[in-house]
């Protein structure tokens, strides 16, 4: 999904209200001044990654916040204001796009335990644990 950031912020322009998940604590501006190109930089250095280019624009011409949480430097680094969930850890490792995984659950699939391809119950039985195992490893 791409999301539009510059109208964005001209919705933002035209009187949204802020809802209770997004509105700015009381005294913060509610739309913080766009970032410099140093800033942005150093943000992306900072956690590791390069912004998509209609964030970068948007962040560069609009605004460093607003109704999404805002991208400021904390003493511990760069991040976002109201983020306590994000393991920005993982923000360096690159998002696999859905159809990569195809042909590995393809081939999970194949190996499946089917009932009808062991010679009892018991064999089975213990397939399907193995089964199990090999699918919930990273649960």
């Amino acid at each position: 999904m791409t999301i539009d950031w510059i109208a964005e912020a001209q919705r933002l322009a035209h009187g949204r209200r802020f809802d209770e998940f997004s509105s700015p604590a009381s005294g913060q501006d509610s739309s913080p001044t766009p970032l410099s190109e140093a800033q942005v930089c150093e943000a992306e250095a900072g956690l590791g990654v390069v912004f998509p280019v209609e964030y970068r624009e948007y962040l560069l011409r609009q605004s460093a916040g607003g109704a999404m949480n805002r991208l400021r430097r904390f003493a511990a680094g760069w991040g976002w204001q109201g983020d306590s969930s994000t393991n920005y850890d993982l923000l360096t490792i690159a998002f696999p796009h859905p159809d990569s995984n195809r042909a590995y659950e393809d081939e999970l699939d194949a190996r499946e335990s089917l009932e009808e391809n062991f010679p009892d119950h018991d064999a089975y039985q213990q397939a399907s644990k193995q089964w199990d195992a090999v699918c919930s490893v990273g649960d």
